[in-house]
Parts: structure tokens; sequence; C-alpha cells
């Protein structure tokens, strides 16, 4: 599934990873660094197995948890609208 950011997001780097924002209902989300980096791999077209293994390989998780993880943080950041596949 490919991902981009909803036309009504706006997307900053933080010192301490990311910040979302809704133009449309002004709420927003604060990503960590590992969010953050996980959010730009997948905005990048990389797939969520893809992004889960290099997270496993990265941070010496299981690739099932990393997998697990990604894909609650992309389901979470459909659901609040501030990103959409296709």
């Amino acid at each position: 599934m490919t991902l981009h950011l909803a036309a009504h997001t706006l997307a900053t780097d933080t010192d301490d990873g990311a910040v979302l924002l809704s133009q449309r209902t002004g709420h927003y989300w604060q990503l960590n660094p590992t969010g953050a980096y996980a959010l730009q791999l997948l905005l990048a077209g990389c797939p969520t197995d893809q992004v889960a293994q290099e997270f496993a390989d990265q941070f010496g998780i299981a690739p099932a948890r990393a997998r697990e993880d990604i894909t609650a943080m992309t389901e979470q950041l459909l659901a609040s609208g501030l990103v959409e596949a296709g």
C-alpha cells in the first residue's frame, strides 16, 4: 500500500521526531524519531514489510513485532485522516 499525506495535512520535522497537523480538524500528532523514520519510509513508497524488516535489522527486534507496530501506526494514521492510501 502506498501512502501519501492528505491534502490538508502539514508535516514538519522536529528535534524530537515529527509533527503532523490536520488543517481541517486542528488535531495534531507528534511522532518520536522512530515513528518519524517509519513514516518517512512509508511516504517514500516502501512497503510495510520492507519497513518492518529495516526496523528489525536496525533495532534488533523480531520482524513480526516490527510488522505489527508499523501496521498499527499505519492504520492509526489512516483512521485519523492524516494520510491516505493510493
